[in-house]
């Protein structure tokens, strides 16, 4: 045969065939469904083709595996074990087309799959059977029927499997419920409604036995029990003695059996005596422990048999088969399987991401998986996650091995049933052997250590101290955003101040303990019960197993609190260095998002032993901060100088009572109030507004001005972009910034840094003598924060150096909080020479390996971010200067770089539909829209849609810093004729696809994901971030493909070639183009300059200046209109809500009940409203708010909706008007 196999299943046993045509040296085809994208049977296959069908359907449908196969040349299908493993018709067909379908014959799959005609031929093989009957027609011939064989019985489903279809009955009452739903259950999974009935044995083994045959032969490979079982499948097998072996054989030999197969026998472990079950005629989820004791290949095995058949022989010789039979097994093996799952849940499916993945390695141990860190478990398929398999000497020998081998096995993400499995193999019980079937549901007590998630909360995430600090490349520092309070909750129970809390924002979770627990509930205050009763904050408390915790919602000042549960939560992954979950991102804490109800979090074993030995305990009143908040501290800097904002723009800044706005969140507080007036009429080369400026690394807590927006950066914010910062918060108030809450009022104060270092030295000792009084060592002083603060401020620059009118700039050093310096070289326009000169000064600046130190370049500029408790900001400002002075005047610098050529798409209809989005809910009209491309060729003068194109298609790029979000490259094109402008959008995009090759002011980016963004859209490529560090090009540590100074081409491909790319990069097959590249810099400035001569050159410079200059002209009269027609209509809807008012003077009102944006109306005019019912849904801090019916309403009829979606709302507001009866 030419050897290609095409493998009809998914997951663990998909791979286990693939590795078993790799070894015999055949070619292996897999399908994949798209849920199933990233799974390792995808990645590898020698090809793998994407099914027409979803989920199970796709797997299931037959013509398109066929047309698959006949496109690939598929000689053989291996459907493994489930799916078309026993479907007749699939095999008929497989072998109608001329294939081979690696299994029995169609024969024996029919005969088997009927239950009631595999008793029959156990009966001609002279092989016992359990007591039992033929098919029933009814119920009351179901109750005759037990009455006679006596109870226990079960009822079957004849074309059941997997344990799906069986019910146990003990009376007749059971059998009158049992009937029809085995009926329907077999209807429904086999298309077979046929019932028949066994007698039931409480008390029994499950074993069964390996067989394999030619067609003609029949041989054995031992048994495996199979008695400790879950809903009649089995959990754990260990390998017993040999026996049944005998009629097993004869029973196959009946059939003519070849290829794999496994008759299963039940053993009553009162009399010993033993009955035929069923055979399976497919390969046995358990085939692994006969291969460990047995050393044979099963699978190996099969594709030879197949091989055989194809080459027009029955089969494997009988010689060669025979010589296989071994007289019993080499020691003793046990496998567990390991779901994704809920074992105190009844086993309830636990789908969901895979954040950490590591399977032990050892001798004797061997991992059937298809899972890779990053793994997504989809909920369409059984949770199956992998098979643990062990094996050793003996059977203690190899139960020692298991337990060694599952404590060592790492799953984080979605809960599992490895601590489960653990409990079973520890029980003594199993040490004894005394398992039989019903030993799981009868005798076994599982004692889980979790909590069980009833509700979530508004938006609850895991957030640790002080996370990704200093991680750079745009990953977002992370952790509590008010670290005082989850400090202290975490001293409270006795944990390390920085260990992992649930933040909760605005209201809280429900949450049932498993286990007894310590625990503690710090900061903003909400309601705190234990099943009802109320319990103080800032306390030491406990909870026992089967209570529940429950936060309520925010009463007054201040939005978050922190949930400290000492021992904290041990399978929360560590990713980048932290526990925090950022779920803008889908990185860290839970499953890379918010808490969500149904999570089951594992507390630490130990938490039974530590609420009996712990003590309750409350703080005095003292020591709890205010969350009244009506102002936070900041420093002047990086732009509120002369240079950006007037001296009117910097009084209204710090003297305006700023509103905080409803989608403040983790990425940001917005701010509502006035603009600035500004000191310049544009950005110049970094944007048309003036709040537009090259990229530039930002600072923790910087004022950020979008246009004419403001936003506060927080803890999930970027780090690099290309808006200004007025001012920056400084450290020891970021956590009174993470309090403010939608609709309450703050001002900004400025300070200096000395003072700054002030505070911050008050609010460390201030937690540090909260850990002393908890511990009992302040019994005489109580601790208490003392914020306030004397006047004084110091300017945004901190220093500036004249340049020497050539190579060497001007440089201002410009202050960024009390932790960053943001360096700025030349006048705000790009220079080659500058970003080289940068490079160098960072090179001298690691040299010096100062902690904690982190720098983030940009074209003309670069951020440091540093610790002032290990180099102070007039001690780094020194060791700057002095070595950017040292470094020489040249531009003789030659750096070897890598270059990436990346696939693009030109107009990519991903594109278009981010702009219709953005349209149809933010912004109808623009000068960039509907089309930014058709924009960016008016804006430069240019003839063609496709001269833009090829502006990208000519040029080398060259990345000049990397950040914003998770490796986000800024890159600058080497080709004068590429260098073209373009506008950034306003208001900024809420979503940019992933891949998208965007242009603002005179740079460009790649954006690495799906993320917010304000660059103009003009062709999409590769994401070009993996966030498990798992595909080529990445790594755990480095999720990021760029770095400053790579350089990158584009080559264009069609819509239907990216997708088969995007395709193989998603499951992790597609390899980066990369070449080795050198940085010239004499020789690409010679040719910068050169181009300023150049006819060509020079009118393009000269159309694409009086193309920009009347784009922005067409902007602001579009932007003027668009904010004219928003206050316009903002008056009709007041004018609207007054005559609604008056034509019903006594209405049943329905208000708002905080600061948010309407985002659905679930209600209609007309409807009459009922107890529960949800009316409206509100977002607020990226989170849903459902506003409900209240008591006086319910019965009443909607007469008007108040506001509608996409509508700003505030504490009182109406939603919905109704009439009473």
């Amino acid at each position: 045969m030419r050897r290609n196999v095409l493998i009809a299943n998914r997951g663990e046993i998909a791979v286990r065939c693939i590795k078993a045509c790799a070894k015999c040296g055949i070619k292996s085809v897999s399908i994949y469904t798209e849920s199933d994208s990233t799974s390792e049977h995808v990645s590898l296959a020698d090809e793998c083709v994407l099914l027409s069908g979803q989920n199970v359907n796709g797997y299931l449908n037959i013509d398109n595996i066929l047309e698959i196969c006949k496109e690939y040349e598929v000689d053989a299908v291996i459907p493994g074990y489930g799916f078309l493993s026993e479907d007749v018709r699939a095999a008929e067909k497989i072998e109608k087309v001329g294939m081979i379908f690696v299994g029995p014959s169609t024969e024996s799959i029919l005969e088997m799959g009927q239950k009631h005609r595999a008793r029959a031929l156990a009966e001609e093989a002279n092989v016992p059977v359990v007591p039992g009957t033929k098919l029933l027609e009814s119920e009351e011939d179901a109750i005759s029927a037990a009455t006679k064989l006596g109870f226990p019985v079960m009822l079957k489903a004849t074309g059941g499997g997997g344990g799906m279809g069986l019910e146990v009955c003990c009376d007749s009452t059971a059998i009158k419920t049992a009937f029809a739903k085995v009926k329907g259950r077999g209807d429904s999974l086999f298309n077979n409604t046929g019932v028949f009935m066994e007698k039931y044995y409480p008390s029994s083994r499950h074993i069964e036995v390996q067989v394999f045959g030619n067609g003609v032969d029949v041989i054995h490979f031992g048994e495996r029990e199979c008695s400790i079982q879950r809903r009649h499948q089995k959990v754990s097998h260990p390998e017993l003695r040999q026996k049944l072996t005998k009629c097993a054989v004869d029973y196959a030999l009946k059939l003519k059996y070849k290829s794999a197969g496994t008759v299963e026998f039940l053993v009553d472990d009162i009399t010993g005596d033993f009955f035929f079950l069923e055979m399976n005629t497919r390969l046995q989820v358990e085939h692994g422990i006969t291969e460990l004791c047995y050393n044979v290949d099963l699978v190996a095995l099969m594709l030879q048999q197949a091989d055989c058949e194809k080459g027009g022989q029955l089969g494997i010789s009988s010689e060669f088969l025979l010589g296989m039979q071994k007289d019993g097994p080499t020691g003793a093996a046990i496998e567990a399987r390991v779901y994704a799952e809920v074992p105190f849940r009844n086993f309830a499916p636990s789908p969901g991401l895979l954040q950490e993945v590591e399977w032990p390695v050892g001798e004797g141990i061997r991992i059937d998986t298809w899972v890779k860190t990053g793994q997504r478990i989809a909920p369409y398929y059984d949770p199956l996650i992998a098979k643990v398999m062990v094996h050793n000497t003996d059977r203690a020998s190899a139960t020692e091995n298991m337990l060694k081998t599952l404590s060592a096995c790492v799953l984080q993400g979605p809960a599992t049933n490895i601590h489960y499995l653990s409990a079973v193999i520890t029980s003594q019980d199993f040490k004894d052997g005394e398992t039989l079937t019903n030993y799981l549901s009868t005798k076994f007590q599982y004692r889980p250590c979790a909590i069980d998630v009833l509700s979530s909360g508004a938006f609850t995430t895991a957030q640790d101290f002080p996370a990704r600090a200093i991680s750079g490349h745009g990953i977002p520092r992370g952790g509590p955003m008010d670290n005082i309070s989850s400090r202290i909750a975490n001293i409270l129970v006795e944990n390390e101040p920085g260990v992992e809390t649930l933040e909760v924002t605005i209201s809280g979770p429900e949450l049932l303990f498993t286990a007894a627990a310590v625990f503690s509930v710090c900061g903003a205050p909400m309601q705190v019960t234990i099943d009802g009763e109320e319990k103080p904050m800032w306390s030491r408390l406990k909870i026992y197993a089967g209570q529940k915790l429950k936060i309520g919602s925010s009463k007054a000042g201040g939005c978050r609190n922190y949930i400290a549960v000492k021992g904290g939560f041990p399978d929360v992954p560590v990713y980048l260095g932290s526990k925090a979950a950022t779920p803008s991102l889908k990185y860290g804490g839970t499953q890379g998002r918010q808490l969500q109800t149904s999570d089951y979090i594992a507390l630490s074993e130990e938490s039974p032993k530590w609420a009996a030995e712990a003590t309750e305990f409350t703080l005095p009143a003292q020591c709890i901060p205010s969350f009244e908040i009506s102002e936070v501290y900041v420093l002047h800097g990086p732009h509120d100088d002369d240079t950006f904002m007037t001296a009117a723009d910097r009084e209204m800044l710090y003297s305006t009572k700023w509103k905080v706005g409803h989608n403040s969140n983790r990425t940001g507080i917005r701010l509502i109030g006035p603009n600035p007036r500004w000191s310049r009429k544009d950005g110049g080369d970094g944007g048309a507004h003036p709040s537009n400026c090259f990229d530039y690394g930002y600072p923790m807590g910087g004022i950020n001005w979008g246009g004419d927006s403001s936003v506060v950066f927080s803890m999930d914010s970027p780090n690099l972009g290309g808006l200004i910062c007025s001012s920056t918060v400084i450290s020891a108030d970021l956590w009174r910034l993470g309090q403010l809450k939608p609709g309450e009022y703050v001002r900004f104060r400025p300070t200096t840094y000395v003072l700054s270092l002030e505070l911050f030295r008050r609010v460390e000792t201030f937690v540090a003598d909260v850990g002393k009084f908890v511990e009992g060592g302040m019994a005489s002083t109580t601790p208490k924060l003392q914020l306030e603060l004397p006047p004084g401020e110091t300017g945004a620059i901190l220093l500036k150096t004249e340049g020497d009118g050539s190579v060497r700039p001007e440089v201002k050093y410009r202050q960024g909080g009390d932790s960053f310096i943001i360096i700025e070289f030349g006048k705000q326009t790009s220079d080659i020479t500058i970003t080289c000169r940068i490079r160098l000064l960072m090179e001298k600046l690691e040299a010096l390996k100062i902690p904690e130190m982190v720098m983030n370049p940009s074209i003309i500029g670069l951020t440091i971010q540093f610790n002032s408790s290990i180099i102070t900001q007039p001690e780094l400002l020194k060791k700057v200067n002095e070595l950017e002075s040292s470094i020489e005047a040249t531009r003789d610098v030659i750096v070897p770089v890598r270059t990436v050529c990346l696939p693009v798409v030109l107009d990519h209809p991903a594109l278009t539909e981010c702009l219709a989005r953005y349209m149809a809910t933010v912004r109808p009209t623009a000068g960039y829209l509907p089309d930014n491309v058709e924009y960016l060729r008016k804006a430069n003068g240019l003839s063609s849609r496709r001269e833009i194109f090829e502006i990208l298609l000519k040029s080398r790029f060259l990345i000049v810093s990397v950040g914003f979000l998770v490796g986000n490259p800024i890159l600058y094109p080497l080709n004068p004729m590429s260098q073209i402008m373009g506008q950034k959008f306003n208001p900024t995009r809420v979503s940019t696809p992933g891949g998208t090759v965007g242009i603002g002011g005179s740079l460009f980016s790649l954006y690495p994901v799906e993320q917010p963004g304000g660059y103009m859209m003009l062709a999409r490529t590769l994401e070009t971030w993996d966030t498990f560090g798992s595909k080529p090009g990445f790594s755990p540590t480095n999720p990021w493909l760029w770095e400053p100074f790579d350089m990158v081409t584009f080559k264009e491909v069609s819509v239907q070639e990216y997708d088969r790319i995007n395709a193989d990069f998603v499951a992790g097959r597609y390899q980066f183009e990369v070449s080795e590249d050198v940085f010239d810099l004499q020789k690409i400035y010679d040719e910068l300059e050169s181009a300023k001569t150049n006819p060509d050159v020079m009118r393009f410079k000269d159309g694409q200046k009086r193309g920009v200059a009347q784009e922005l002209a067409v902007e602001n009269e579009m932007f003027s209109k668009w904010t004219a027609t928003l206050a316009e209509n903002a008056a009709k809807e007041e004018e609207r809500l007054k005559e609604i008012m008056l034509l019903n003077p006594n209405p049943v009102n329905i208000e708002s009940p905080i600061d948010a944006n309407v985002w659905k109306v679930e209600v209609e005019v007309g409807e009459t409203l009922k107890k529960g019912q949800v009316v409206v849904v509100l977002e607020a801090m990226k989170m849903e708010i459902n506003v409900l019916v209240p008591d006086e309403a319910v019965g009443s009829v909607v007469q008007a909706i108040a506001s509608k979606p996409g509508s700003t709302v505030a504490p009182g507001n109406l939603l919905i008007v109704a009439k009473g009866l």
